[in-house]
């Protein structure tokens, strides 16, 4: 009598310790996919701002405030920092499309005086390539 009890309780902390694991494994799956769709909302708060950016230097642009071109171009840098590694780990040839257009807007926004057709068409390709990140956000 007291060896099958020895058994029921061996078999009830052996399925115990199999539950454990098993909800131990799908905490972790939950812990990865909360931290991908942080890193997906971080992605596209980053990209929205970028894009209300390019929207207002295109603005400026075509209503020739030089001054405001230059304001707007300074913030561009600081809106991709905090996140552009997490697009370059997710998405390298984004990343690579949004890096070549960047830096020339960013160069072209700081010239003095501004040449409106090379800012306006840079910002263009930088804002279509924020677009295609954006897209693939959603």
């Amino acid at each position: 009598m007291k060896r099958s009890h020895l058994i029921v309780a061996l078999a009830l902390v052996g399925s115990l310790s199999l539950a454990g694991c098993s909800s131990s494994s799908n905490d972790h799956a939950g812990h990865d996919g909360a931290a991908h769709q942080q890193e997906a909302s971080e992605i596209k708060a980053g990209v929205d701002k970028m894009l209300e950016i390019t929207a207002e230097i295109k603005k400026s642009v075509e209503a020739g405030d030089e001054a405001k071109v230059k304001e707007e171009g300074a913030k561009l840098e600081g809106a991709w920092g905090p996140f552009e590694d997490k697009v370059k780990e997710k998405y390298p040839d984004l990343y690579k499309k949004v890096e070549d257009a960047l830096d020339p807007t960013i160069a072209g926004t700081e010239a003095s005086p501004i040449d409106k057709e090379t800012v306006g068409k840079l910002n263009d390709q930088l804002t279509q390539a924020l677009q295609e990140l954006s897209d693939k956000e959603k």
